[in-house]
């Protein structure tokens, strides 16, 4: 099989190393957590701000940026691990290079794991080839721009040949990206199919938004330093607010995905 042209992560062409990146940005946030919690502490004890707010405060602070940090590290890993390859005959291949980690398993086989996608990501560099992991883009019903990359919905043949649909993203920053985006607009459905429908993603993200503000009006009237509703209600609306706050992300996270 001929190929026309292969999109890859510039850092996989350069041959960079994917094991500094992925062990280097998780030290890195572990590191940087360490730091903002201890010298939150010592701030906090050197300005004598209550201990208790100010220490629960300081957690959810460095939990965010732990997470943010966590996620940036994520997409750049799968930027360095996904290819796409068209072929000379116009068919468009998509494939992530990454090693299945084992689950359960201690830090020396996920790093044997990482080495692999390493050694994986430097053949393809110097030899380009159809992984046995490719699948097929048969068409593209849906390609939604979020702020670091493309949600690309799909309909896929893999090598069992059997189709479904899957969403592929598309970090941005490849090399003639602009390229890529034309095949993939090339694939796209007619949007008057019945695979197209409006999304119901934002309806979903207002209900729950809207159940997150009334259960906490309800956590905060119910707290004993109001008490303006019975004290028996606060941890029942408590939880249930958890809740609402995970379909809210859940839905939103799905409408960014362009689902």
């Amino acid at each position: 099989m001929q190929f026309k042209k292969v999109w890859m992560s510039p850092d996989t062409q350069k041959r960079s190393s994917y094991v500094l990146r992925v062990w280097g940005g998780v030290f890195g946030i572990v590191l940087l957590m360490l730091l903002a919690v201890v010298g939150g502490m010592l701030l906090i004890s050197a300005l004598g701000l209550p201990r208790e707010i100010s220490s629960l405060l300081l957690v959810c602070a460095a939990t965010a940026l732990a997470a943010l940090l966590a996620l940036r590290v994520g997409w750049r890993s799968v930027q360095d691990a996904a290819v796409f390859i068209l072929t000379e005959d116009d068919r468009l291949f998509a494939a992530d290079l990454r090693a299945p980690l084992p689950c359960g398993k201690n830090l020396i086989d996920t790093a044997r794991g990482i080495s692999k996608t390493q050694r994986s990501l430097r053949g393809f560099a110097e030899h380009p080839f159809l992984p046995g992991n490719a699948v097929e883009l048969l068409t593209v019903q849906k390609i939604r721009e979020n702020r670091g990359y493309y949600a690309v919905r799909c309909r896929v043949r893999g090598a069992d040949r059997r189709t479904l649909e899957h969403t592929y993203y598309i970090v941005k920053g490849y090399e003639d990206e602009e390229m890529l985006l034309q095949q993939l607009e090339r694939r796209r459905k007619d949007e008057t199919g019945p695979e197209l429908l409006a999304s119901r993603m934002p309806r979903y993200i207002l209900l729950s938004a809207l159940a997150c503000a009334a259960l906490i009006a309800l956590c905060v009237l119910s707290h004993p330093a109001f008490g303006v509703l019975a004290q028996q209600i606060y941890f029942p609306c408590l939880a249930l607010t958890v809740v609402a706050v995970f379909f809210l992300f859940y839905f939103i996270l799905r409408y960014r995905r362009g689902e």
